[in-house]
């Protein structure tokens, strides 16, 4: 998402990011990721349930895919930054209209389920 901060805002649109970690977690993050865009702290998840995010199962969360997924990261020379204080709270992406009605939704089934930056600019 970094790299393609660029593309996403030449279609007019910016990020927000939002997790559950406490603020001074994600402050520390965002610096040390270089992130252009804010990452915003809900540990009490309203946004989470108000966009009907869930737990996914441990079945899941350790999936033979999941752990795949984070195997080819870490050969690629990339680190798991995120220190996560639950496992299994699942992610989405959404993208909002112009008077915040949700024009595109994924909400993540696994934690490797994330549709590609590319798809979503496709979106925007």
């Amino acid at each position: 998402m970094r790299q393609q901060y660029g593309d996403i805002q030449t279609k007019g649109a910016t990020v927000v990011a939002v997790s559950f970690e406490p603020q001074e977690r994600l402050f520390q993050l965002t610096r040390q990721l270089r992130l252009p865009f804010p990452v915003l702290s809900d540990p009490e998840r309203t946004a989470y349930a108000a966009y009907g995010l869930v737990e996914g199962s441990w079945l899941k969360i350790f999936s033979p895919r999941t752990v795949w997924t984070y195997l080819k990261l870490l050969f690629r020379g990339r680190r798991y930054h995120h220190a996560a204080s639950d496992w299994k709270q699942l992610g989405g992406d959404f993208i909002l209209g112009e008077f915040g009605t949700v024009v595109f939704e994924h909400r993540g089934e696994a934690p490797h389920d994330r549709p590609s930056v590319a798809r979503l600019i496709e979106q925007l």
